[in-house]
């Protein structure tokens, strides 16, 4: 599903979005010309739902909320309401690839992956006071990060491909019955 269309510097809703009925809601309910509260909303749903923002690195979603509630300039105590957050789990829904679901675990796993570089601690013994990781486990896991940013990049420019490809496909070609597959 296409959100946001970009035409020379300025961009606009896309026709396609405006099909879906919370996201028409939304955009109704700001009367104002500019439709500032509107692109306001859209942005949050975009920054937090869409596989390709630059906030899914937070895998964690209540922590990457508050980040784009502090970078994108939204009162602590803002919320989204009920109406966007209808549009985000339908946006969500219609933005899934199989690339995005593979993204979204390599994401998490090495979110665990640094979660675990982070908290070890080599000088921590058990009850017999023998050491509880070797030195050996560490450096094992620091050797595989380098292959493991090199996997995410390339997910990530996976995931770039599949929405541009989908993207062209909206134009005037057609997709044939299980191009998709």
């Amino acid at each position: 599903m296409k959100l946001i269309e970009f035409d020379g510097l300025d961009f606009k809703i896309a026709d396609e979005a405006l099909l879906v009925r919370p996201i028409r809601e939304l955009f109704q309910q700001d009367r104002s010309k500019k439709k500032e509260q509107f692109w306001r909303q859209i942005s949050y749903l975009w920054f937090m739902c869409d596989p390709r923002s630059t906030y899914q690195y937070i895998t964690d979603e209540s922590e990457r909320a508050s980040e784009i509630k502090v970078q994108e300039g939204f009162g602590s105590d803002w919320e989204p309401s009920e109406l966007l957050k209808e549009a985000m789990d339908i946006y969500r829904k219609q933005t899934i690839t199989t690339s995005s679901l593979l993204l979204e675990g390599m994401r998490k796993g090495i979110e665990n992956v640094r979660k675990f570089l982070s908290e070890i601690d080599l000088f921590a013994t058990d009850k017999n006071d023998k050491p509880i990781y070797q030195v050996s486990t560490m450096t094992a896991a620091l050797k595989q990060v380098p292959e493991l940013a090199k996997a995410l990049v390339e997910a990530e420019k996976s995931l770039v491909k599949d929405f541009a490809t989908e993207d062209k496909a909206r134009g005037t070609a057609e997709k044939a019955i299980g191009e998709d597959i």
